[in-house]
């Protein structure tokens, strides 16, 4: 009877560790001071489960078990996607998780920005100033005060620069929740003394994913040269699509920062 119970737990703790191995460890939980930065930013990183490595890469390449170890707060100092996943003895690897991090040439925090029409009484976020603040927006959008959420076809940002500054770049931040009928723009516009310097388009703005909410670094290329002013159209689809719940309706735009470069 002994001998039964002993090879019975000795098979009950086989089985048990066979099943672990086919659960995924929990990915690691971050945060980061910001996602703009002018020198360095720094991500913190925490684990659910002891025993946990924390691995990663700052270029285009997946993460593997023989990626750069994280043993401390990291600090990144060029513009990167950076990936990490967690790594456990008894488990799957975890899912990986994204950062794009942004490093900013020109701070325009001193810029006069003026929005037609002005954002939703909604969200706000603290209104024109917010798009040169450099502070970045979450996905749970409905608990930050970052995001500037318009309910309206096309969105006009006029943006006085302090200086003139030479660009080749302007980036815009946004945020696409398909789900809350939030929608990336169709196109966009941008005007130098009334004259196109640059333009960005995209086709798929209709299209239905799948994924979660995200949020997205949109680079249109301008006509390098030397800038005073310039103003931005951003114009966002007709109708929610005929896929979507909301079919018809007026999509939203969100977007929380404007990067020059």
């Amino acid at each position: 009877m002994v001998i039964v119970l002993f090879f019975s737990c000795i098979e009950s703790k086989r089985t048990s560790f066979t099943q672990t191995k086919d659960i995924k460890v929990v990915s690691p939980n971050f945060t980061v001071d910001s996602i703009f930065f002018k020198n360095y930013a720094t991500i913190n990183f925490r684990t659910a489960i002891a025993n946990t490595e924390l691995r990663y890469t700052t270029d285009t390449s997946s993460v593997t078990s023989n990626s750069k170890l994280i043993t401390s707060p990291l600090k990144v100092d060029k513009s990167s996607l950076l990936k990490a996943k967690a790594y456990h003895p008894d488990f799957k690897e975890s899912e990986a998780i994204k950062i794009q991090l942004k490093k900013v040439k020109h701070s325009i925090s001193n810029a006069t920005v003026t929005i037609n029409p002005m954002p939703s009484a909604s969200y706000p976020a603290n209104g024109p100033s917010s798009l040169t603040d450099l502070k970045s927006g979450t996905i749970q959008f409905k608990k930050n005060n970052t995001w500037l959420g318009f309910n309206t076809n096309e969105v006009t940002i006029k943006i006085d620069l302090e200086k003139e500054l030479s660009l080749s770049t302007i980036t815009l931040h946004t945020l696409t929740a398909q789900g809350d009928w939030i929608f990336a723009p169709e196109e966009i516009f941008i005007y130098s003394n009334s004259k196109v310097i640059g333009n960005y388009n995209n086709k798929n703005a209709s299209s239905q994913t799948k994924e979660s909410p995200t949020i997205d670094f949109i680079n249109v290329p301008v006509t390098a040269n030397t800038y005073s002013s310039f103003t931005i159209t951003i114009k966002s689809l007709d109708k929610i699509p005929a896929w979507h719940p909301g079919a018809n309706s007026t999509p939203w735009f969100f977007i929380d920062e404007i990067i020059v470069e």
